[in-house]
C-alpha cells in the first residue's frame, strides 16, 4: 500500500470512529439544541469582531483600530497558548489499534501530527480575526487583510506545535519542559515590568504582517518546522509509554492534604471523598485547573472593559461567581456513579452527604471570590458589587437548582476521560438545568430595577438578599434532595450499572 492509500485509509477509519462516537446514539432534540448552541457561541464571536474596533477606539482613542489590535497580539497569543495547555488533547487514542500492525513509527506520527491540525483551538479565533480584519484592514489594502490573517494563522501554529510538542514528548525529556520554566518566568516578569516595549514588539509584528514582511512569515514558519520536526522524532520514541490509555496516575493511598481534609469533625470524611473525586480523574480535575486562570483572567478582562452599564455581564458573573462548583455540580452525583452501590448499602446519612457537598463548593467558591476580589479592587472596583451579590446567588438557589436537578441529570461516565469536548452524561435534563440557571437572573434584574440605587448596588442587594435567604434555609432544601434521593435509589441504581 502506497502512502497516499495509506493515509487515506488512516484519515477514513478517523472519520468512521467520530461516527460512531457514543454521543452520536442521543436524541434529535438534544443534537438540535447542542448545534443551535454552538451556532450561538460562533455568532456571538463573530458579532464581538465585528463591535471589536469601536470597543478599541473607546479603550485606546490615540491608535486605530488595528494599531491597538496589534499591541495586544502578544496578550491574546498567551491567553491562546494557556488555553491549549489545558484543554488541547492530541488525537492519541487513534494509536492504539496500530501499534501491533507492519506499520512504521514514522508514518503513525506523521499521521498524528497532521490530525492534530484539524483542531478547533486553531481556528476559533478567526471567527472574531476575520470580521475585525474586514472593518479595519481591507480599507486600507485587500492584501494587507490575507497577510494578517496569515499571520495570525501562523502564530497560532506556533502555540498548537508547543502544546503538541509537549503533550507528546517521551517520558524521559520531561527535564526538557522543566528547563522552559525560567524562560516563562523571564517572559512574565519583562511583561510585568516594561509592558510598554512588549506591547511596542507586538504592535511592530503585527504591522510587519501586515505589509507582507517576508522575514515575519519566515521566522513563525520555520518555528513551526522545528517544532514539527522535534516531535516527530520525539513521538517516534514515545509510541509505546504513550499509547493513549485513559488512566489516572494518581496513588491509591491517603496524601497529608487528604488526611488533613478528613480530620475536620462531622464532614471531614465526605470533604474528603469530594477531593479526591476533583484531583483524581482527568475530567474532574480539569475543571479544577480552570480556578487560577480565573483568579487572574478575569480581573484582566474588566480592566480592559471601562463601561458604565457592567450589570450587561451578570450572566458572566454567574458562571464565575460561584467558582468551580457551578460545573462541578451540573454531574453532582455521576463522579461517585462509580462506587454507588457501595454507598447505598452502607447506612450513610443521605442528608449529611448532600450538606458536606454543599458546605465544600460553597467554601471553594469563597476561596476563589476573595483574591478575585483583591484583585479587582485595582483593575475595575465597581465590579465588585454584583460579583459578590452573585456569589450568594449562585451558591444559594442556583446550587440548590443543581443539586435537585443532578439527580435526573445523572449517569454512569467514565472521569477518566477527555475533559474537553466530552459529550458523555449529557441530556436534555442537564440542557436544560443549565438554561434555567442562566435565565433566572432576569427575575434578579427586573427586581434590581425598581431599586432607587446605583445598578451594581441594586444587582448585589437583590442577589445577596436571594442567596442569604437560601443559605439559611439550607436543611430544608437539602432534607428535600435527600428524601427524593433514598426514594428514587433502585432506579438511580438502574442507570449506574448501564456500564
Amino acid at each position: 500500500m502506497n502512502k497516499g492509500a495509506l493515509m487515506h485509509m488512516l484519515f477514513r477509519h478517523t472519520w468512521l470512529g467520530f461516527r460512531r462516537a457514543h454521543y452520536f446514539d442521543r436524541s434529535m432534540g438534544l443534537k438540535m439544541l447542542m448545534l443551535i448552541v454552538g451556532f450561538f457561541v460562533a455568532g456571538y464571536l463573530y458579532i464581538f469582531g465585528l463591535f471589536l474596533p469601536v470597543i478599541l477606539l473607546n479603550v485606546f482613542p490615540d491608535s486605530s483600530p488595528h494599531e491597538s489590535f496589534f499591541s495586544l497580539l502578544w496578550l491574546i497569543y498567551a491567553g491562546d497558548l494557556s488555553l491549549r495547555m489545558f484543554m488541547q488533547k492530541p488525537p492519541k487514542q487513534l494509536i492504539q489499534a496500530y501499534l501491533s500492525l507492519p506499520l512504521s513509527r514514522r508514518t503513525l506520527a506523521r499521521f498524528v501530527m497532521l490530525r492534530s491540525w484539524f483542531s478547533l483551538y486553531n481556528f476559533y479565533l478567526f471567527l472574531i480575526l476575520a470580521p475585525f480584519y474586514l472593518r479595519t484592514l481591507v480599507p486600507i489594502s485587500s492584501s494587507a487583510f490575507w497577510y494578517a490573517m496569515l499571520g495570525s494563522f501562523l502564530l497560532a501554529g506556533i502555540n498548537h506545535s508547543l502544546v503538541i510538542w509537549i503533550k507528546t514528548r517521551p517520558v524521559r525529556q520531561v527535564r526538557v519542559v522543566i528547563y522552559l520554566l525560567p524562560l516563562l518566568a523571564l517572559a512574565v516578569v519583562f511583561g510585568v515590568l516594561y509592558p510598554e516595549k512588549l506591547m511596542d514588539a507586538s504592535w511592530q509584528l503585527g504591522i510587519s504582517f501586515m505589509s507582507g514582511n517576508a522575514f515575519s512569515f519566515i521566522i513563525p514558519a520555520a518555528i513551526i518546522g522545528t517544532m514539527q520536526f522535534i516531535t516527530s522524532r520525539g513521538l517516534q520514541h514515545a509510541f509505546y509509554e504513550w499509547q493513549g490509555s485513559e488512566k489516572s496516575d494518581m496513588a491509591a493511598g491517603s496524601s497529608r492534604l487528604d488526611r488533613f481534609i478528613a480530620s475536620f469533625p462531622v464532614y471531614g470524611i465526605y470533604w474528603e471523598l469530594e477531593w479526591r473525586l476533583m484531583t483524581r480523574n482527568k475530567r474532574a480535575s480539569a475543571i479544577l485547573k480552570q480556578i487560577p486562570l480565573t483568579i487572574i483572567g478575569i480581573p484582566v478582562l474588566f480592566y480592559f472593559i471601562k463601561e458604565e452599564n457592567i450589570t450587561a455581564y451578570t450572566y458572566l458573573f454567574v458562571l464565575i461567581a460561584g467558582g468551580h462548583g457551578f460545573n462541578y455540580l451540573q454531574y453532582a452525583y455521576s463522579w461517585e456513579s462509580r462506587f454507588f452501590d457501595w454507598i447505598s448499602t452502607r447506612q450513610t446519612d443521605i442528608h449529611k452527604f448532600i450538606i458536606a457537598k454543599y458546605y465544600f463548593h460553597t467554601g471553594l467558591g469563597f476561596l476563589q471570590l476573595i483574591p478575585m476580589l483583591v484583585l479587582l479592587a485595582f483593575t475595575n472596583p465597581p465590579i465588585i458589587w454584583p460579583m459578590t451579590g452573585m456569589f450568594f446567588y449562585v451558591t444559594g438557589p442556583i446550587f440548590a437548582f443543581l443539586l435537585y436537578g443532578g439527580i435526573k441529570n445523572s449517569t454512569r461516565i467514565d472521569p477518566n476521560k477527555r475533559a474537553s469536548f466530552n459529550m458523555e452524561g449529557t441530556s436534555g435534563n442537564l440542557f436544560l438545568t443549565i438554561l434555567v440557571s442562566m435565565l433566572s437572573v432576569v427575575v434578579v434584574m427586573i427586581i434590581s430595577f425598581f431599586l432607587p440605587f446605583p445598578s451594581p448596588v441594586n444587582v448585589f442587594i437583590v442577589s445577596a438578599a436571594i442567596g442569604v435567604l437560601f443559605m439559611v434555609f439550607h436543611r430544608r432544601w437539602t432534607q428535600a434532595i435527600a428524601s427524593r434521593i433514598i426514594k428514587q435509589k433502585y432506579s438511580l441504581l438502574s442507570k449506574y450499572r448501564e456500564k
